[in-house]
């Protein structure tokens, strides 16, 4: 009676055992050993790292280490021939075999540059120039404040007036 219920039993293992299986990864490399990355602005950990990915599609892949400039880049995965039904669906239950599917992407950093404070400084005074022969606002920065008005400004306090201070109550505690 026992090999009876045994042989269904038997069967499905040995079914379940053969069925085929698509595993998806990818590898992000650096040029800098430990970069940190994100993929669609989900952090991975520091690199090189491994994801696992369900879909072909595009992904964006960001990477930062100090002293580098952070780098975005878009990746495109692209389908393979047993990512298109019906291959999809032979591959991933009836296919008695393992696909591995790694893609492997490498991004090269660059080391951050100098800011050229002759430059910066040309600039921004080259924007303020250009702000202060912009015409005046129509827009008001309050609502109750009529068009055309100057806001109110208030004195500055002296810096030489006392500080209030609060005075806090004796300490209570099981010594006292």
């Amino acid at each position: 009676m026992t090999t009876g219920r045994l042989g269904p039993v038997l069967v499905a293992v040995t079914v379940g055992l053969l069925t085929g299986c698509v595993d998806r990864r990818f590898v992000v490399e650096t040029s800098v050993p430990g970069a940190q990355i994100a993929v669609d602005g989900t952090p991975l950990g520091p690199s090189p790292v491994d994801s696992r990915w369900e879909y072909a599609g595009s992904y964006q892949l960001t990477a930062s280490a100090p002293g580098y400039q952070p780098l975005a880049k878009r990746v495109r995965f692209k389908a393979r021939w047993y990512q298109y039904p019906p291959f999809d669906l032979v591959a991933e239950v009836f296919w008695p075999f393992r696909i591995e599917d790694v893609r492997r992407v490498y991004l090269e950093l660059e080391p951050l540059q100098p800011v050229n404070q002759a430059e910066l400084t040309s600039s921004a005074e080259l924007l303020r120039s250009r702000g202060q022969t912009l015409p005046p606002s129509t827009v008001s920065d309050e609502g109750n404040r009529p068009r055309g008005t100057q806001p109110t400004i208030l004195p500055a306090l002296p810096s030489t007036a006392p500080v209030p201070t609060t005075q806090l109550p004796p300490q209570v505690g099981p010594n006292r």
